[in-house]
């Protein structure tokens, strides 16, 4: 939001896989973004990313730079659960703390050995992460 870091990703990331994916792509195409990626994540990346509409993945960067959830953080009156991937770098141990000072009831879990896409990069840590949270485990 206001104030804060840039978001980790850099739009260019975005908009040139999406351009690549217009034009017709490969897995291996995909792999310059995405390396950790199975051959099937690629595949599916390469073959449903020309889907998304590009004016709102612009909006939708543009608002991770001028949104401030942190105002909402103190109405929210439900259990939360706050997952984060150990590679993302999108929600640090500080922004958890903060977070966590603002909304008291938020649990926050850190996946190992994921990045954005958690439950592709680590799908039994995915699942782990809920805990009990649900009511139930998931594992």
């Amino acid at each position: 939001g206001p104030g804060r870091r840039a978001y980790p990703s850099k739009l260019p990331w975005y908009v040139d896989s999406m351009a690549m994916a217009r034009k017709g792509c490969t897995a291996e195409d995909m792999r310059a973004f995405c390396p950790t990626w199975t051959e099937e994540q690629l595949q599916l990346r390469a073959q449903w990313l020309h889907t998304c509409h590009e004016p709102a993945i612009l909006a939708s960067f543009e608002g991770f730079h001028t949104d401030d959830i942190h105002v909402d953080f103190p109405h929210l009156k439900v259990p939360a659960l706050l997952m984060t991937a150990e590679r993302g770098d999108v929600v640090r141990d500080e922004d958890v703390a903060e977070i966590q000072q603002l909304a008291s009831g938020v649990q926050h879990v850190r996946v190992p050995n994921a990045g954005h896409m958690i439950p592709w990069d680590n799908e039994a840590g995915f699942y782990e992460a809920f805990g009990d949270f649900l009511g139930q485990r998931l594992v």
